[in-house]
């Protein structure tokens, strides 16, 4: 199932070929659809290649050939069968059952409310494309910490998780470098870019984690790590849902009547002068405040590595709809699950390792379902 940007991609290569008698170059579809990088288009084509619409001859100019003049189906993707419209199912959180497989190897309803032990990337194979709203989660890089000797494939799941999210659907990572002989690992700034120039994805945002570095470390040649990079994925042109009231914070001059002109024209010249009353919420900035990871929890500290319940709890809030579905392929100890529960959301979480599964079905068995959805 292809998305609207690869739709257009393969309008762009018919019309072309029609018209000039050869297809676009990888350069050409970039500057038409205005994509970040060449790398950009491959994807897009390679994508249409793998779903059987056009044949590509490596190292060769121009060689993209659309297969055959058969109508393309719309590129609103339809929902399957009993996907879609389940519905929430919070009293069934967790309960065991027997996944029905069809065609490509998909699950033929998907498994809400479920966690699947086992590959990240295997698993999120079996889910229909187009099908996930919202992805929250924290993947275990750099070996910062063991994860019971697990290790991934960072760009294979961006890769799937852009496929299985609906357009207009975000993707929301944790994550940060570990330190070697003085430099950075650049872990955060590569998948970021792998991401967006080869998964398909753009970067709406990079948010900063803010928490409390190590209690009493003293680095001689270092500064304290007290952040952590979250950023903000989105598959398409814009995100489909949008609500940032739950995130609001309070102002700082909240009622009070100011005078100011703030605002700085490209010529370096600053706008009028201006009288307004401060509002008493104001929108979040880009660095959010969460002091207190394991969220004094010991069920939750039986994990190596934790992120507080409210960082899924307010991307959950702010891109998610009332009726939508997340999903966490790192699921850990079921903080994105807690969440998208205390929210009435449906959810999904995958983790590989066994003992993390069971972890996160007990946090979740000991989350009370909401009374209000």
């Amino acid at each position: 199932m292809m998305t609207k940007k690869q739709k257009q991609v393969l309008d762009f290569i018919t019309t072309s070929q029609s018209r000039n008698g050869f297809s676009p170059s990888l350069d050409e579809i970039r500057k038409k659809f205005k994509l970040a990088s060449v790398s950009t288009a491959h994807f897009h084509v390679s994508r249409l290649r793998d779903i059987g619409y056009v044949t590509k001859v490596a190292h060769k100019p121009r060689a993209i050939d659309v297969i055959s003049n058969e109508t393309i189906v719309k590129s609103t993707p339809q929902p399957m069968e009993g996907v879609l419209n389940t519905g929430l199912v919070h009293t069934d959180f967790l309960e065991k059952i027997d996944f029905q497989i069809h065609g490509k190897n998909l699950y033929e309803n998907l498994p809400l409310n479920k966690i699947l032990c086992g590959d990240a990337v295997e698993i999120l194979k079996k889910i229909p494309s187009n099908s996930i709203d919202l992805a929250v989660t924290s993947p275990p890089y750099d070996d910062i910490r063991t994860y019971n000797g697990f290790s991934l494939d960072l760009p294979a799941v961006g890769r799937e998780l852009n496929r299985v999210l609906k357009d207009g659907g975000v993707a929301a990572m944790v994550i940060q470098d570990s330190t070697r002989n003085f430099g950075k690992s650049l872990t955060s700034f590569r998948t970021i870019i792998d991401w967006c120039d080869n998964a398909g994805f753009k970067l709406f945002e990079t948010v900063i984690y803010r928490k409390h570095g190590t209690e009493g470390a003293w680095w001689k040649k270092r500064f304290r790590v007290d952040h952590e990079y979250m950023p903000i994925f989105l598959k398409g042109d814009r995100p489909s849902f949008f609500n940032k009231e739950p995130l609001k914070i309070p102002s700082k001059h909240g009622g009070k009547t100011m005078t100011g002109s703030g605002n700085r024209r490209t010529d370096g010249t600053t706008t009028e002068t201006v009288t307004r009353t401060i509002n008493s919420m104001k929108c979040r900035g880009t660095v959010w405040d969460y002091l207190n990871a394991g969220d004094k929890n010991p069920l939750k500290r039986k994990h190596p590595a934790t992120f507080p319940d409210k960082i899924p709890l307010d991307f959950i809030q702010c891109f998610c709809p009332p009726n939508g579905i997340v999903l966490d392929p790192f699921v850990g100890c079921g903080s994105t699950m807690v969440a998208a529960k205390q929210l009435g959301r449906n959810c999904i979480g995958i983790d590989i390792s066994k003992e993390y599964c069971e972890l996160a079905r007990e946090r979740i068995r000991a989350t009370p379902t909401p009374l209000f959805s």
